[in-house]
């Protein structure tokens, strides 16, 4: 039997270092570093909307997104449903003070497209059985309220891919291109992680589209929650999903 810990990726960092070696993939990925006072500034200089992202944890909790803000020429943070304007002079200490010892990520914000003034997201389901990986399927998260996280346990909630494009103003053609470009690279994302972690057998890739209809990946869970996929226009979905987890566990230890 195979370890939680063999299967398991728990650090992001580890997981971001797992797909960026593939030369293809970098294009989808967001500059990611690891957080520190000489990143946070390169960051902050560089681009308008960054993210901070603690190392290890799950479920969106302590995300901090800094937005600039030219007017005050501070920034805008948000932490779950909080939102503060902190003067630039003192971003770091607010970020810093947030992080306190924990290892943080910073990265690039992604313009993600809006439903009625909500960010969404999307999990695509891949799973290997056997020697080659399946996509199971695709669905979306969107945001509650005013937070700044999709995950079920802030608050959000599931919507079908499509219906989701179809609100956002997609055509039909559209829809099904952005779908073909959203397998491709998450076959190659589950191919290439795989390489470097070959016990992992499960991902959930998290993937964002920008306001320019381009695909990006945030971020690959290798212990992926699935219950979103109990909304799926397939109504055997979740039991098949379910079924080939079970399969799995067989050999692979959730200990």
């Amino acid at each position: 039997m195979i370890r939680k810990r063999q299967w398991h990726v728990r650090s992001k960092w580890k997981r971001h270092l797992g797909l960026i070696g593939q030369r293809k993939l970098r294009r989808h990925i967001p500059p990611t570093s690891l957080l520190s006072r000489k990143t946070l500034r390169a960051y902050l200089k560089r681009y308008s909307v960054v993210y901070v992202k603690p190392v290890y944890g799950s479920f969106g909790n302590h995300i901090m997104k800094l937005s600039r803000n030219v007017r005050r020429r501070g920034y805008v943070v948000r932490r779950e449903q909080r939102v503060q304007a902190v003067p630039a002079k003192r971003v770091e200490r607010v970020v810093f003070r947030h992080a306190r010892s924990r290892a943080f990520l910073i990265q690039k914000g992604i313009p993600l497209l809006h439903l009625g003034g909500h960010p969404v997201d999307y999990r695509l389901m891949l799973l290997k059985p056997f020697r080659d990986w399946r996509i199971m399927g695709v669905m979306g998260k969107v945001a509650s309220g005013a937070r700044i996280v999709t995950n079920y346990n802030h608050g959000g909630r599931a919507i079908r891919f499509r219906e989701s494009l179809r609100r956002a103003g997609f055509t039909a053609k559209q829809i099904d291109a952005v779908y073909a470009e959203m397998r491709r690279v998450g076959l190659l994302a589950a191919r290439q992680f795989g390489s470097r972690h070959k016990h992992c057998r499960r991902l959930g890739i998290d993937f964002a589209i920008d306001t320019n209809r381009r695909v990006w990946i945030i971020e690959v869970n290798t212990n992926p929650f699935y219950e979103l996929f109990r909304h799926h226009e397939d109504r055997t979905l979740y039991r098949r999903i379910h079924k080939i987890m079970r399969h799995i566990g067989k050999t692979q230890l959730n200990r």
